[in-house]
C-alpha cells in the first residue's frame, strides 16, 4: 500500500478543495480492515452525513448527491463517513466495511443481500435479495440483518 501524506483528515468538510478532486485514498486498520475513499464535492442540494448512500452527478465522478432525482440508481458513488456541507469538499467511502449505511426503513435487509441505491427515496439504500439478480449496480453487500430501530445496516461497500 502506498503511504501518502494527505492535506486533510477523512472527516474533512472544506469550503475549497484541499485535495485533488477524485483522488483515491486507501487505509488499513486492525478494526475495519482495508478501506478506500474518494475526495469529492457535495452537490449544491446535498448535505452528507455518515452512512448516507450517494450517487455521482457528473461524468468526472467527483461530485455526489443524495438526491436520486439528480442522478440514477446505476451511479452509486459510495457512502458518507462524516458531515460534508452542501457544495463543500470531503471524503466518502467507496470500498470496505461500514457499520451504519442508511436504509429505506423497510426492515427487510438480510445478511448477504446486495445493497442498491433506492430508486425513489433520497439518501438511503434498499436490497436486492441474496441469490437474485440486482436491478441496479450494487452499492455493496449487507454483512448483517438491518438494525430496525436505526434504519441502518452493516455493509461491505464496493463502488
Amino acid at each position: 500500500m502506498l503511504k501518502q501524506a494527505w492535506n486533510t483528515l477523512l472527516t474533512a468538510n472544506d469550503e475549497t478543495a484541499q485535495e485533488e478532486l477524485g483522488a483515491l485514498r486507501e487505509e488499513y486498520s486492525t478494526t475495519y480492515g482495508y478501506r478506500q475513499f474518494r475526495y469529492v464535492q457535495a452537490a449544491s442540494d446535498t448535505t452528507v452525513a455518515s452512512g448516507t448512500p450517494l450517487a455521482f452527478v457528473n461524468l468526472m465522478a467527483n461530485q455526489v448527491t443524495s438526491d436520486i432525482s439528480d442522478a440514477n440508481p446505476n451511479q452509486p458513488a459510495g457512502v458518507g463517513i462524516g458531515a460534508i456541507t452542501a457544495s463543500y469538499y470531503g471524503w466518502i467511502q467507496i470500498k470496505g466495511y461500514h457499520g451504519g449505511v442508511l436504509t429505506d426503513g423497510g426492515d427487510d435487509i438480510m445478511d448477504g443481500d446486495t445493497l442498491i441505491l433506492h430508486a425513489t427515496s433520497d439518501g438511503v439504500c434498499e436490497r436486492s435479495a441474496y441469490g437474485t439478480a440486482s436491478p441496479y449496480k450494487p452499492l455493496g453487500v449487507a454483512l448483517a440483518v438491518d438494525i430496525d430501530a436505526n434504519n441502518t445496516v452493516t455493509a461491505f461497500i464496493d463502488c
